[in-house]
């Protein structure tokens, strides 16, 4: 998996637009096995390196790879490997369909909520950006209450509190600008709307 991550970091970008989805199972299958941390490490920064390139993220995202992502965070691994975990996934929903297949995990914004705060500065940065990305672009009633109701709203009231710095305080209070209208009953918001005027 190491030779794998090296030869992908030194190969051509048009090769790589061109894999074949059976690479991204096989990393897929990597990730399942749990062979080793190292190997789960390889295979989620080989998915990083390609899915930026051409229709790698569709590929990616029709693997059930963010179903296996949310599975595996869910099992609280290192904190390396959360942190692989979020750069994935805020990658995967940029995109319609990696929103689409995000929100199919019941388990998705709750595991995301969870995390913040708790892992470490670049899990909170992607997490609030995943966050951001489905508050944004796929904000149906259902999506937006359940982001009250698993604490990912008084996740990211929490986050403007706590010592973090500006632009992801911006970030979450962008979140909660939002739909504040819907969210205006948790006793959270009151706590958002004392600060969000604060520089």
């Amino acid at each position: 998996m190491q030779t794998l991550k090296r030869v992908i970091e030194a190969s051509n970008t048009r090769l790589l637009e061109k894999l074949n989805p059976e690479f991204v199972k096989q990393m897929l299958r990597v990730l399942k096995l749990k062979i080793s941390q190292q190997a789960t490490k390889s295979a989620l920064q080989n998915l990083i390196q390609i899915c930026i390139l051409g229709r790698n993220k569709s590929k990616i995202v029709e693997a059930n790879t963010i179903f296996e992502l949310v599975e595996l965070e869910l099992e609280k691994p290192e904190k390396s490997i959360s942190e692989l975990i979020f750069n994935l996934l805020a990658h995967l929903c940029s995109c319609a369909e990696g929103r689409a297949e995000f929100l199919r995990h019941a388990g998705s914004i709750a595991m995301v909520a969870k995390r913040i705060l708790r892992v470490s500065p670049a899990t909170d940065d992607q997490a609030v950006c995943i966050l951001s990305f489905i508050s944004k672009n796929a904000a149906t009633k259902e999506v937006l209450l359940e982001m009250l109701r698993v604490g990912a709203v008084t996740k990211l009231c929490m986050v403007i509190q706590a010592d973090c710095p500006t632009y992801l305080k911006q970030k979450a209070r962008g979140v909660l600008r939002l739909h504040s209208n819907l969210w205006s009953d948790s006793p959270c918001i009151a706590v958002y709307l004392l600060t969000r005027y604060q520089r």
